[in-house]
């Protein structure tokens, strides 16, 4: 059984702790017997990433100050042997032995050496002083050779990379990002290339392993200082692993085709309506279109030039209305438009509507722009068209009535009608169906008859045709000459001059009403 002396007390296997009514000039502390606190250690924690602080841990308790403001003996820190430290000297002791701790890293056979500041290693020394001197006061007798202290370290991946790539240049290939392009018309995507490097991020991890809790516990026991600066090192063998662009060919893939929609979809509206659509390629001399080198895409748009183009749309767009003029069958369907009627515009302003579309554009979206201004609706005249065929009179009338009003007398034309047992029928009809010109009759492709054919005449290149009534209907007639009064001469068609055929075919439409009348 050891004994330990303190002061003049003597004991065995106690503990001693400072009683609250001790002070700090107290040279001989109040000893009583304390059973010893059971140990609990946790895994160390290893963090890894720029930035990423070491995480805390709450001393638990005030600290006594008499007999404890040294460390136990036996205690470490990742190694670093802290006993009979104050916290001062145990800072610098742990904060020293992590920079300097060597580090041997292996890349396909090859060694190199580092230190722990090198590769970015860091710990917050203070805290874990702190940690140790509350866990492991040197009073408690019960608590000397405890062995590694739990701590946090952080590893810098970046600080590894940077060292790492100083020393095995060969292992490194920087990636090279996607780019976008425009080329004859839409945006292109030149592809990414891999490139290759230390896998950071398993090496990290490794070390880490190589620091853990069960590897310090175990050197403890057998009676070694784990990594101590003077004797021991960290050796790890190193990956080298394809590295991705930070900007991929996908990536690339899916801006271009964003901006190809955005350049393409450009448009002003007065009213409603659309009076202006950009081209695409002026869009896209609007727009500088950059990627970063961490792969971010940056586009810029140019709000002066965009503004110069807005400010010209005035002389572009203004106009007066233009009426339109239709042709419509009796139900008031248009049939025919003579003029296609067309609004009037007029911007009153563009202020500020080039930085409306830069913004827009920037965030690639396609930009819609109302302009102000006022729009002038157009007036259409609608015509009615019809036809009187009168047969005792030997006449066909054309009349025309306007947006509703009275027929008037358009045109009238002496005729020809069909002969007996072929007569043209009196009734009210509607023109169906026109051409310019038609062979008649029972005639081949060539407009030879075809014997035994359902009519017993072949007439070709009849000029002009405008059906109303099954087969009838008006046509052009240059085989004869004979119209008027009692003139007979067709198969139940209105025969009329070529001229007077070509004059209805264009003023009668689909729809026109005709009557026939005895």
């Amino acid at each position: 059984m050891r004994r330990a002396t303190m002061g003049e007390t003597t004991m065995t296997d106690l503990a001693t702790e400072p009683t609250p009514t001790e002070t700090a000039q107290t040279t001989e502390p109040h000893v009583e017997w304390v059973a010893p606190a059971p140990k609990k250690r946790s895994a160390k924690k290893l963090w890894l990433g720029i930035g990423i602080p070491v995480v805390a841990v709450a001393a638990a308790g005030a600290l006594a100050f008499v007999g404890t403001t040294f460390i136990a003996p036996g205690t470490t820190v990742f190694g670093a042997d802290v006993g009979m430290q104050r916290v001062g000297d145990a800072r610098s002791t742990i904060a020293a032995h992590i920079d300097e701790m060597p580090i041997t890293v292996s890349v396909d056979g090859a060694p190199a050496t580092f230190s722990g500041a090198d590769l970015g290693l860091a710990v917050d020394a203070e805290q874990a002083a702190q940690q140790a001197l509350s866990e492991v006061p040197a009073w408690q007798v019960g608590e000397w050779n405890a062995g590694d202290i739990d701590a946090d370290l952080a590893v810098d991946p970046d600080a590894i990379h940077a060292a790492l790539a100083d020393e095995f240049p060969d292992a490194y290939a920087d990636p090279v990002n996607a780019k976008i392009e425009y080329v004859d018309g839409a945006y292109a995507v030149v592809p990414a290339k891999a490139g290759r490097g230390i896998d950071v991020d398993a090496l990290a991890a490794e070390i880490g392993e190589q620091l853990s809790a069960e590897q310090g516990v175990q050197a403890i026991a057998s009676g070694e200082t784990l990594l101590a600066a003077s004797s021991s090192s960290i050796s790890v063998d190193a990956t080298v692993t394809e590295q991705t662009a930070a900007f991929t060919t996908a990536d690339a893939e899916k801006t271009a085709e964003k901006l190809n929609t955005t350049v393409s979809g450009v448009s002003f509206t007065l009213d409603g309506d659309v009076v202006d659509e950009v081209p695409a390629e002026k869009v896209a001399e609007w727009l500088d279109v950059a990627v970063t080198d961490e792969g971010e895409v940056d586009v810029q748009a140019k709000s002066g030039e965009i503004q110069k183009y807005v400010d010209a749309l005035p002389a572009a767009v203004d106009q007066e209305p233009v009426d339109g003029d239709v042709v419509v069958d009796a139900a008031g369907v248009v049939s025919k438009v003579l003029t296609e009627g067309q609004d009037g515009y007029q911007v009153t302003s563009t202020d500020g509507i080039g930085e409306q579309i830069a913004a827009q554009l920037t965030s690639l979206a396609p930009a819609e722009v109302a302009l102000t201004g006022e729009k002038v609706a157009h007036e259409t005249t609608e015509r009615l068209r019809s036809a009187v065929v009168v047969k005792s009179e030997g006449m066909a009338y054309f009349y025309e009535s306007v947006n509703g009003g009275d027929k008037q007398l358009k045109n009238s034309f002496s005729m020809a009608i069909g002969k007996p047992g072929y007569d043209t029928q009196v009734g009210e009809f509607t023109v169906y169906g026109q051409l310019t010109i038609q062979n008649m009759g029972s005639c081949d492709a060539e407009g030879n008859l075809v014997p035994g054919g359902k009519f017993d005449y072949c007439t070709p290149n009849v000029p002009y045709p405008t059906y109303f009534n099954g087969d009838q209907g008006f046509h052009g007639t240059y085989w004869h000459d004979n119209f008027g009064p009692g003139a007979r001469m067709s198969h139940g068609c209105v025969n009329l001059t070529v001229g007077a055929s070509e004059w209805v075919y264009s003023f009668l439409q689909i729809g026109s009403p005709v009557s026939v009348r005895a």
